[in-house]
C-alpha cells in the first residue's frame, strides 16, 4: 500500500470520528465535551500504570567513572583520564534506525566540581563540515553540532533534562531543564573547546554541577543521559541511545552508580545603572537616570528564587507584530529576561499564561524548581500601584510517559475585583498513542466560565494523526492568558507526513492537512476550516512551500493560497527567501508579498524583512538589521522599521552574552512605532 493510500486512509477514518464527536456534541450540548474530558482523566490517572508496565525501551548503560585528574580542556582527547574510560559507540540514525554512516565516539568522567565530556566524531569528507556561528547561546541550526544531554533526577521527562551542544568551532549552547536568562553567570560558566582534524572533529565540555539541579544523596544514583549528532552535509541525525524521530525520552541511555557532590547553595546579584537623554513631545530635554537589579537565591539545592526591583523592561528589544491578516489578536513573543528565567516551569498549555500581559511592574519574585524527584513547581508575583500578578504552577511526573499539572492565576487591577483561574491539564502516552486533556475554570466579576479539551494523537515516525475535542465559555475570562476568541466548542482532526531522505534530490518532505469545525454556544457558525501545507527541502538546500487555507468564519468566507522559495534554506547567515499569498479573506480579494534576505561577509550581517499586502487597504513593513560584529561578545547593531504608522530606526553598541560587566549604548528607542531621539548608557554587572 502506498503511502499516500495510508495518509488518505487515516484521513478519512478520523474524518468519520470526527462527524460522530460533532453529532455527540449536538445532542448532549453543554455536557458531552465536559464528559470527555472527565473520561480522559480518569483513563490519566489510572492508565498511568499499565504504561509504566508496558513501555518497552532498548537502553545502554554507561558506567560512571570519577578521575583525580580532569582533563585540559583543550581539544584533544590525549589526557590520562581518557584512556581506560567506557566508550558510548554504535550511534544510530533516528530516521533509518541503522547504524550512522560516520560514526560518534563518546566518554565521561567527573569530579567533585564538574562533568567532562569528550567526543571524537568522524567525518570521511571533514574538508565539508559546517560550522558558522561563533556567539555562544545562538542558535546551532543549520551546522554540524553534538549534544550532551543528562537528566539527573531519571525520571525521563523533557522538563527534567539539560542539554549542552557544541558546534565543530567551540560555539556553546546550553538549555537548562528549568530554564535560564540569558546572562553567562547566571546560565553556568561552562567550558567546550572544538577542533576539526583529519579524520572528523573532537570536542571536550566541562560542566560544572554548581549550575545544574541535581539529587541530595550520599548513595550512588542513576542518572539519564545521552549523546546526540547532527551532520549538515547528509542531514542525518544520530543518537547514541536512539530516540527515534518523536524523540521519546524514555529511551534514554543510563549513567550508572554516579554520585555528585553534596549541593552548594548560592546567592548572586545582578545590578545596573543607566543614565538617559531624551527629547519630549513638547521639544525639551528630559534627563533620567535609574538603577535596579536581581537577586538569586538557592533556597534548597534545587528551589531558588529570583526578585527583581526596578525592572528595565523598556531597553529590550521586544519582537515585531506582523501585518498579516488575522480575524483575532496576533501572538507576540515576550523576551524579558524575567520572565525567561524559569520560564520552562511556567509553560501552562494553552496560553493560559502570557508574560506579555503584565506591562508595568516595580518589583517581581519568582520561585521555581523541584520538590522531590517527580514534582516541579513556580510560583512568580509581580507588583505595581496600578495591577497585581500571581501565578503558581505545579507538575507531578506519574511515570516517563505521563504527568499531571496543576495551575492558579490572579490579575488585580486597582480599584476593580481579581480575575481569578485555576485549571488542571494531564496526559499519558500508550507507546506511540498520547492522550492530553485540561479543564480550566475562570471566575471575574459578574461571570465565570470554563475552557477545556481532550485529544489523542498518533505519533508515529512517518504519520501523526490528531483527534481533538475543544470548548470555551462565553464568560470564560484570563486576563493573564492568550485567548484570542472565547463561546465556541467543536473538534479537530489534523495530519502530518514527513520524511527524510539521505541520498537522492529529495532531504526532507513534510505535509500538513487539518480540518476544524466549531460553533458557537448560541449555535451559529463558529468557524469551518480546511487547511493543506506542504514543505519540500533538496540536499541543494532549496526550500518549496505550497499551501491552501479556506472555509468559513463565523459569516465571512476564506479561501487563500500560498507558495513560496528559500534558496540555501540551512544557512543561517546567507539565504534569500520569497512568497507569495493571494485569494478571498473575510470576503474580500487578498494579495500579500512577503521576502527575507540575509546577507554576512566577514563580521558584517545584513537583514531585510519586507511585506506588502493589499487588503482592504495597502499596508507595508520593512525591516532591515545591521550588525558588525568587533568580537563575538562586542556588536554594533541598528534596526529600521518602516510602516504606514511610521518609521523607528535606532542603533547600539553593546557587550553582552559573555562573563564580565555587559554595557549598552542605545540611541534611540527600539520599542517605539516613531523615531525618538533619546541617548542610553547602560551597565550591567553580575556578583
Amino acid at each position: 500500500m502506498s503511502t499516500c493510500s495510508i495518509v488518505f486512509g487515516i484521513y478519512f477514518q478520523f474524518l468519520g470520528i470526527y462527524h460522530g464527536a460533532l453529532q455527540l456534541i449536538k445532542l448532549y450540548k453543554d455536557h458531552a465535551i465536559v464528559l470527555f474530558i472527565a473520561l480522559s482523566f480518569i483513563l490519566i490517572i489510572y492508565g498511568h500504570t499499565w504504561a509504566d508496565e508496558n513501555t518497552q525501551t532498548v537502553k545502554k548503560d554507561l558506567p560512571a567513572v570519577k578521575t583525580e585528574q580532569p582533563p585540559d580542556i583543550d581539544g584533544v582527547l590525549n589526557d590520562g583520564c581518557w584512556q581506560d574510560t567506557p566508550l558510548a559507540t554504535d550511534f544510530t540514525d533516528q530516521r533509518t534506525e541503522t547504524l550512522a554512516k560516520n560514526q560518534s565516539v563518546s566518554r565521561i568522567v567527573y569530579t567533585d566540581q564538574a562533568i567532562y565530556v569528550g567526543l571524537h566524531l568522524y567525518d570521511d569528507i571533514p574538508d565539508e563540515i559546517v560550522a558558522r556561528q561563533t556567539k555562544d547561546q545562538t542558535g546551532l541550526g543549520g551546522e554540524d553540532w553534538v549534544y550532551f544531554s543528562l537528566d539527573p533526577f531519571h525520571t525521563h521527562q523533557n522538563a527534567d533534562r539539560n542539554f549542552f551542544m557544541v558546534n565543530p568551532i567551540g560555539t556553546k549552547y546550553a538549555h537548562l531543564a528549568t530554564g535560564r536568562a540569558a546572562k553567562s553567570e547566571w546560565i553556568g560558566l561552562w567550558k567546550a573547546t572544538a577542533q576539526i582534524v583529519e579524520d572528523g572533529w573532537v570536542v571536550e565540555m566541562e560542566i560544572p554541577w554548581q549550575m545544574l539541579d541535581y539529587p541530595d544523596t550520599k548513595k550512588p544514583v542513576r542518572m539519564g543521559i545521552n549523546f546526540g549528532r547532527f551532520q549538515q552535509r547528509m542531514g542525518e541525525h544520530s543518537w547514541w541511545c536512539n530516540l527515534g524521530v518523536q524523540e521519546f525520552r524514555e529511551n534514554d541511555g543510563h549513567w550508572i552508580d554516579v554520585l555528585p557532590p553534596s549541593p552548594k547553595r548560592s546567592l548572586k546579584f545582578l545590578s545596573y545603572l543607566l543614565g538617559s537623554i531624551s527629547e519630549t513631545e513638547m521639544g525639551k530635554r528630559e534627563y533620567t537616570a535609574r538603577a535596579g537589579g536581581d537577586i538569586r537565591f538557592e533556597i534548597t539545592p534545587q528551589l531558588r528564587l529570583i526578585g527583581t526591583v526596578n525592572p528595565d523592561f523598556g531597553n529590550i528589544e521586544q519582537s515585531v507584530e506582523g501585518i498579516d491578516f488575522s480575524y483575532g489578536e496576533r501572538f507576540v513573543s515576550d523576551w524579558r529576561p524575567f520572565f525567561l528565567e524559569g520560564g520552562n516551569v511556567y509553560n501552562v498549555v494553552g496560553g493560559l499564561f502570557h508574560s506579555t500581559r503584565i506591562v508595568d511592574m516595580d518589583t517581581g519574585l519568582k520561585l521555581f524548581g523541584k520538590v522531590g524527584k517527580s514534582t516541579s513547581v513556580g510560583a512568580l508575583g509581580t507588583y505595581h500601584k496600578n495591577n497585581q500578578n500571581f501565578v503558581l504552577h505545579a507538575k507531578r511526573t506519574l511515570t516517563e510517559t505521563s504527568n499531571l499539572s496543576t495551575a492558579f492565576f490572579s490579575h488585580h487591577l486597582r480599584e476593580t475585583s481579581a480575575n481569578n483561574v485555576a485549571h488542571i491539564s494531564g496526559d499519558v502516552r500508550f507507546g506511540k498513542i498520547l492522550t492530553a486533556s485540561s479543564f480550566t475554570q475562570s471566575w471575574a466579576e459578574k461571570s465565570d466560565g470554563r475552557a477545556g479539551n481532550v485529544s489523542m494523537t498518533y505519533k508515529g515516525s512517518l504519520l501523526q494523526p490528531e483527534l481533538a475535542l475543544f470548548f470555551t465559555d462565553p464568560d470564560f475570562v484570563n486576563n493573564l492568558g492568550f485567548h484570542p476568541f472565547t463561546n465556541f466548542r467543536g473538534g479537530y482532526i489534523q495530519t502530518t507526513l514527513q520524511n527524510d531522505w539521505r541520498e537522492g534530490y529529495i532531504r526532507n518532505f513534510y505535509m500538513w492537512s487539518g480540518i476544524i469545525g466549531s460553533n458557537t454556544y448560541e449555535g451559529d457558525v463558529f468557524r469551518r476550516n480546511l487547511g493543506l501545507l506542504a514543505n519540500l527541502l533538496t540536499h541543494t538546500d532549496y526550500r518549496m512551500t505550497f499551501g491552501w487555507n479556506g472555509g468559513k468564519f463565523g459569516e465571512y468566507f476564506d479561501s487563500v493560497f500560498n507558495i513560496g522559495i528559500t534558496l540555501r534554506a540551512s544557512d543561517s547567515f546567507n539565504n534569500v527567501s520569497f512568497g507569495y499569498n493571494w485569494g478571498e479573506q473575510a470576503d474580500e480579494r487578498i494579495h500579500r508579498i512577503n521576502g527575507n534576505l540575509i546577507l554576512r561577509l566577514h563580521d558584517f550581517t545584513v537583514g531585510l524583512s519586507s511585506s506588502i499586502q493589499w487588503h482592504f487597504d495597502r499596508r507595508y513593513q520593512q525591516i532591515l538589521t545591521l550588525t558588525y560584529d568587533f568580537t563575538p561578545a562586542l556588536s554594533l547593531g541598528s534596526r529600521l522599521i518602516w510602516q504606514v504608522k511610521g518609521v523607528n530606526v535606532y542603533f547600539i553598541l553593546r557587550r553582552s552574552g559573555y562573563a564580565g560587566t555587559d554595557y549598552f549604548i542605545i540611541l534611540g528607542d527600539p520599542n517605539t512605532p516613531k523615531v525618538k531621539l533619546r541617548l542610553v548608557a547602560k551597565v550591567i554587572r553580575a556578583f
